[in-house]
């Protein structure tokens, strides 16, 4: 199946979900995140900003900010195509984006390469660590930069074995699931 298919299959069925379950797997996901070495460790951690019907990382915040973490959120730039990664301290740090999705108000562009842990969206993950995106290409060229741990979060029917694979992707360490851990 062709990707931009795919992700419109994906997406679908993700924003039909059962809320109640949602809520279960997020609270299940949530807490292996937080049980990692690699979190606990972590001095500099960099999460997604969850939007619509994916994996909530805004508790991954919170959390992260009372364990007295420092936390980096991506920012897109139009031009050139890219994404950056800006360091925040709290939710007012932050506005919504031309998508609609939260970015950082600020521009200071923190170096890649000081990130001990990244959480990594995905619409879907296989067992290896590749994952179907959005389609923008923005992590897999900004992934390359990052030398710390990369984290999927994904709920169970997006396990998926047929996501397709370019040379260019970018796997993730470990994929977290409610019931089991994907690779890692």
């Amino acid at each position: 199946m062709e990707k931009p298919v795919l992700r419109e299959l994906l997406k679908q069925e993700r924003d039909n979900l059962d809320p109640d379950l949602i809520a279960r797997w997020n609270r299940e996901i949530h807490d292996q995140f937080w049980q990692l070495p690699q979190y606990r460790e972590a001095e500099l951690i960099m999460v997604y900003l969850s939007f619509g019907s994916e994996v909530d990382t805004w508790s991954l915040l919170d959390q992260a900010w009372a364990d007295g973490k420092r936390t980096a959120v991506p920012k897109v730039r139009r031009y050139p195509k890219e994404m950056i990664a800006v360091e925040i301290s709290g939710r007012e740090d932050l506005e919504p984006s031309f998508w609609g999705i939260y970015e950082p108000v600020s521009d200071a562009e923190l170096d890649p390469k000081q990130i001990d842990l990244i959480v990594v969206p995905g619409l879907a993950f296989n067992r290896q660590g590749y994952r179907i995106g959005y389609g923008g290409g923005y992590y897999d060229r900004f992934l390359p930069q990052v030398q710390g741990y990369k984290v999927g979060l994904c709920y169970p029917p997006f396990i998926r074995s047929d996501i397709p694979v370019q040379p260019w992707d970018q796997p993730v360490d470990l994929v977290i699931c409610p019931g089991s851990n994907k690779k890692g």
